[in-house]
């Protein structure tokens, strides 16, 4: 019976952390369409670059928030277990996610519509595929500090892990199409070509279930030793 009781509350934390950004949700439209600007000509890299960059941005929103209203205190007043309270801020990463998927179909088609002299760049499995691997890899190595040290304290260390993490994936893309000639690089390129997308989302969702999982277990841990 505790499960089927805690359930409800868990989710119930999701939705308030939808609720508290709605306008932040708003203003995902305005940076989707920054990064559409931007990066015109970048093909369908726009597509991960932007559901990472919005959903981190909405993910460390919430935390701050949580920081700023002392929500800690708060949630571990009510009959809560600390496990649901790590997994809400876990399972908000795909809420988050598909919010700004859809938020970026919108704005494509509005743009295929309108006849903007802008191109237009669909979304894609792979597009998906690689803003999946992209947030949560992101989203995942930050939790733990997170949840262990709180947002103040750990502040920087989201500007380093995006920045890293960006730059990172950008020179690795730009590494590998200088250096395509490459006997290793070419063979790597052959065997993405020779699956098909939904084979590479499956593989990259099977890693990023399996990572998740990792770093869900040391948030946890981290978690449940804070004293608050």
């Amino acid at each position: 019976m505790v499960p089927v009781k805690a359930q409800p509350s868990m989710y119930s934390l999701i939705l308030k952390d939808l609720l508290i950004q709605k306008k932040m949700i708003l203003l995902s439209f305005v940076y989707i369409v920054f990064f559409y600007m931007v990066m015109q000509g970048a093909g369908f890299i726009i597509l991960p670059t932007a559901l990472t960059a919005v959903t981190y941005m909405l993910v460390i929103t919430s935390c701050a928030y949580d920081e700023k209203n002392k929500a800690d205190v708060m949630l571990n007043s009510l009959p809560l277990k600390r496990l649901h309270i790590v997994l809400a801020k876990y399972l908000s990463i795909l809420f988050y996610l598909a919010i700004c998927a859809v938020v970026y179909m919108i704005i494509t088609t509005l743009i295929s519509l309108t006849g903007l002299p802008v191109e237009v760049y669909p979304v894609s499995l792979e597009g998906l595929a690689g803003g999946l691997l992209a947030t949560n890899l992101i989203i995942g190595i930050y939790f733990p500090f997170y949840f262990k040290y709180g947002y103040i304290k750990t502040k920087f260390l989201n500007l380093i892990l995006f920045f890293a993490l960006y730059f990172g994936l950008t020179s690795s893309i730009s590494f590998c199409y200088i250096n395509k000639d490459v006997s290793w690089v070419n063979n790597l390129a052959n065997l993405l070509l020779s699956l098909t997308d939904i084979q590479i989302f499956s593989f990259i969702a099977l890693f990023t279930i399996i990572f998740m999982a990792v770093f869900f277990a040391l948030s946890l841990k981290a978690y449940q030793s804070k004293d608050l």
